[in-house]
């Protein structure tokens, strides 16, 4: 499968190579390592699955290799129930992620996070779709390893195929949220709920999965709008 598994970050060289072995079991391939711990206790535990950690993606800057993803998916521990956790909401849970992708796009990405505390609140930002793996609440911290095994092994299940088709990409829907600020901005929407705002719009329209021809469509009656209003401001004036 075309899906692309990134470690952000792990410490612990055993964790990684289960990881490659997870993988190889579901038919998943696409590793990326970012500031990784690799050894070779990495690939004793990789076992039969080394292949996949001699080619794995080595990133230097997560930011810039994320840019061009279609669809990226953050796992976190960390549910956004709270008014001031807007950033880890919603939140999906592995069974429902395979609804979401069944029969879309190649281009996704995983992000799973370091040992301890996971991914950052800056990271976590930059994903499109957040999952979370329901947990007792006694002992809620998973081996990530663990995580792995269980949100590929949900993709598996049905066997679906990634359709090659030309979908909007991170850069296009970018571009499209920063019409919407211009906007917002435009129409006085208050500044304290600006961030907040374009988060949303960005995690609704990534989700969307917008063709390229409708990406291009919805740019196109975002731009009149706010032709629309720059003229009605200058006739006012």
């Amino acid at each position: 499968m075309s899906i692309e598994v990134c470690l952000v970050e792990l410490k612990i060289p055993e964790n990684i190579g289960f990881i490659a072995r997870v993988m190889k079991n579901f038919g998943f391939d696409k590793l990326c390592l970012y500031n990784c711990e690799i050894d070779e206790r990495t690939y004793i535990t990789a076992s039969h699955a080394r292949d996949i950690l001699d080619k794995a993606t080595i990133i230097d800057d997560l930011h810039s290799f994320l840019s061009d993803k279609n669809l990226i998916i953050g796992t976190t521990g960390i549910t956004g129930l709270k008014e001031e956790r807007y950033l880890r909401r919603p939140i999906f849970y592995p069974d429902e992620l395979k609804e979401h992708l069944k029969g879309k796009y190649a281009g996704t990405t995983i992000l799973f996070g370091r040992e301890d505390y996971g991914l950052s609140n800056e990271e976590i930002e930059m994903c499109d779709m957040l999952v979370n793996i329901p947990t007792s609440p006694e002992y809620p911290v998973m081996n990530v390893s663990h995580s792995v095994a269980i949100i590929l092994y949900e993709l598996r299940k049905e066997a679906y195929k990634l359709e090659e088709k030309c979908y909007a990409t991170s850069e296009d829907i970018e571009r499209l949220v920063r019409y919407f600020e211009e906007l917002l901005v435009e129409s006085r929407y208050p500044p304290h709920r600006l961030p907040r705002t374009l988060l949303m719009l960005k995690r609704v329209n990534k989700r969307a999965l917008l063709t390229k021809n409708e990406f291009t469509t919805y740019l196109g009656v975002i731009r009149k709008i706010k032709i629309y209003l720059e003229e009605l401001h200058n006739r006012t004036k």
